[in-house]
């Protein structure tokens, strides 16, 4: 189980990114993950593939997706839908490892669902995967959309009411896709997820992808260690 625990009185949690009761059973709180992680996933191809879809109209679309899936399931998991924040909360010791391994799995597997459904409701076949290594400038850019994305996830989770940081997240990720070369993918289970869409993508970019969002997350849970020292 991880370790949120209800707050004085027993009213739920305040904080971001935390579920309100950390004893609902892992496989409620893992199914709150995939479920959310797949419909996120949907929203995330479906508005690319979607017929006249704009880079602006997909940063709306994902944006808001972001913000409901959160509000919707962040009292029984958290709302992470994204292995980064699991595993920085476990690397902080706010979560165990149970939790962490049933949550990383579900996300991943959640994402590759998602976006065969896609595929499925577009009439679109699963490209084949490749194995182009991708440019500095796009890992660059994947690592800097990470850092900025766990930078407002772990400041929201400290400084903020719980009912803001799905806002902050979901603003945030709007202006990152729109001024970042990758689209601020920023989430590993969506970088692996993409394998299984359209368009496909490299196998070693997916890799390197998941690799700087991970160092970039962990970059930015420091820099907000640090700012917020006594945060909880």
């Amino acid at each position: 189980m991880g370790v949120a625990r209800l707050g004085v009185g027993g009213t739920p949690s305040r904080k971001c990114f935390v579920e309100d009761d950390a004893t609902v059973s892992l496989f409620r709180r893992s199914l709150a993950e995939g479920v959310g992680t797949a419909m996120l996933m949907i929203a995330v191809v479906g508005s690319g593939l979607h017929d006249g879809s704009s880079q602006s109209s997909s940063a709306m679309a994902i944006a808001g997706s972001l913000i409901g899936l959160i509000l919707a399931f962040g009292a029984v998991s958290g709302g992470h839908f994204n292995p980064t924040i699991t595993l920085l909360q476990w690397a902080m010791g706010r979560r165990r490892l149970d939790c962490t391994v049933w949550y990383v799995t579900a996300q991943i597997v959640g994402g590759v669902v998602g976006a065969l459904v896609s595929t499925v409701i577009f009439s679109e076949a699963p490209g084949l995967p490749g194995s182009q290594f991708p440019a500095i400038s796009l890992l660059a850019s994947e690592g800097v959309a990470s850092f900025g994305l766990m930078t407002v996830v772990f400041c929201c989770s400290r400084s903020t009411n719980k009912f803001v940081g799905p806002f902050a997240v979901g603003l945030w990720l709007m202006a990152a896709i729109l001024s970042t070369p990758t689209g601020s993918i920023a989430n590993p289970a969506v970088a692996i997820s993409l394998l299984a869409t359209p368009a496909s993508a490299s196998v070693v970019a997916a890799t390197l992808f998941v690799i700087v969002q991970i160092v970039g997350g962990g970059l930015a849970a420091l820099t907000v260690a640090t700012i917020y020292p006594d945060g909880g």
